[in-house]
């Protein structure tokens, strides 16, 4: 069993640490309205600041360095590979700052002490804090599946590298942005190869590793039906943060607008509420689940200001779902990136069956996702498509004036 003390927000003070939220999360309006909020597992949102939003937490303090200290109360090696500067090696790329390439590897050391599997223990452990007689909030954030690539036996070995389909869009497109041609992440996958066959065991690999994950919700299922949480009052939720590039678009790893970093997965059950099978199929974004999630604790989104929607009635069918709303996205470079990231910031916009990216430096990106999907022919350029482009454009610096978004300082005027 976890054998790390349980944080609480009353034994925690300020450290002088820097504090990268700048709002509140959906746990501080949640917690206003009655709601006990439970955390466990990767936080990476700030040092010692998730004391200040959630009423328990844990597994997720000191960048996850408790679960090296438990891995050396049990003698066995650290199981977060990266935490090691003997055993990380082989996993990271020769080009500094040297992160993460796509090698494999099988766990070696027992699956009972792998990290996600100490990140749902404390998950577990959790739920026997909470009060029967109130509502409780409960995130379990799992670190995978995420490079490094090692997973158990069981899992590095459940999908034949032999069924990955080669993408169509697995070079580099005519026209693409011209900082992806010296980024950090070009350079990753020119590491790694150009040559598909190399890269089909770790597609394969992190299929595997997303499979494991979901068997870990299952456990997390099976303890909430123990404790008869598994009911009418329970709803759940799947999602993830970002994709993978898996050199598609000659790109590893995230940091960009297309759809394989893009598109993730969201998936709810919520038995009396949401009828099994529903599929809603309008583009959505993270800020439409907070404005959902508060929904369905009782809080208004719409009072609180707050710029998701909730999609509860799209869901419960008690409004038709549109063939196309706005749905816009972000990337924002971290500070201390710049001297190696090699890409821009930059704000998307998707309006069905466009997809429309401005960057940062001034470049643009324009998909015809229904004849496009894989996004290798850049419209933005083509007078054809000039009004689309302009009608795109300026919803896009629209949307960023409205949410008071620095980044309409940095692209220029709008497209006339």
């Amino acid at each position: 069993m976890p054998h790390i003390p349980y944080g609480t927000s009353e034994d925690r003070t300020d450290q002088g640490a820097a504090h990268e939220i700048t709002k509140p999360p959906i746990s501080h309006y949640l917690r206003q309205g009655g709601y006990q909020c439970f955390y466990g597992g990767k936080w990476h949102l700030g040092a010692d600041n998730v004391h200040k939003w959630f009423d328990r937490y844990a597994a997720c303090e000191q960048d996850e360095r408790d679960y090296t200290q438990w891995c050396k109360l049990h003698g066995i090696p650290d199981g977060c590979i990266f935490h090691d500067p003997q055993r990380d090696k082989p996993y990271r790329s020769v080009h500094p700052p040297r992160m993460s390439i796509p090698r494999t590897g099988v766990l070696d050391i027992p699956d009972d002490k792998e990290h996600n599997f100490w990140i749902l223990s404390h998950a577990v452990e959790l739920l026997g804090w909470r009060d029967p007689d109130r509502p409780l909030f409960m995130v379990a954030s799992m670190e995978g599946p995420h490079p490094p690539l090692v997973v158990p036996q069981k899992y590095y070995d459940m999908y034949d590298p032999a069924d990955v389909p080669v993408p169509d869009n697995w070079d580099p497109p005519v026209g693409e942005p011209s900082f992806l041609a010296d980024s950090y992440y070009r350079r990753l996958r020119n590491e790694w190869g150009d040559d598909f066959d190399n890269w089909r065991k770790s597609i394969a690999v992190y299929w595997g590793y997303a499979t494991y994950i979901d068997s870990l919700f299952n456990r997390f299922l099976e303890r909430l039906e123990d404790n008869d949480l598994l009911n009418e009052n329970t709803l759940l939720v799947i999602v993830s943060d970002h994709g993978e590039m898996f050199g598609q678009h000659g790109l590893w790893q995230k940091f960009c607008p297309y759809e394989e970093a893009m598109r993730v997965p969201w998936v709810m059950s919520w038995p009396g509420v949401i009828k099994p099978g529903t599929r809603c199929a309008m583009d959505v974004s993270h800020p439409d689940l907070a404005a959902t999630l508060l929904a369905a604790g009782g809080i208004d989104p719409a009072a609180l200001g707050l710029e998701g929607e909730d999609l509860l009635p799209y869901i419960r069918g008690q409004r038709p779902q549109p063939e196309s709303r706005d749905c816009f996205c972000q990337y924002n470079l971290a500070p201390d990136f710049r001297s190696w990231h090699g890409v821009e910031n930059w704000r998307t916009i998707i309006r069905r069956p466009w997809k429309y990216t401005l960057h940062a430096n001034g470049e643009r990106e324009m998909y015809n996702l229904l004849d496009d999907p894989g996004e290798m022919k850049n419209c933005a350029t083509q007078a054809t498509h000039q009004a689309v482009h302009r009608n795109l454009h300026n919803a896009l610096l629209d949307w960023c004036r409205r949410t008071g978004d620095p980044f309409t300082h940095e692209p220029g005027d709008p497209v006339t």
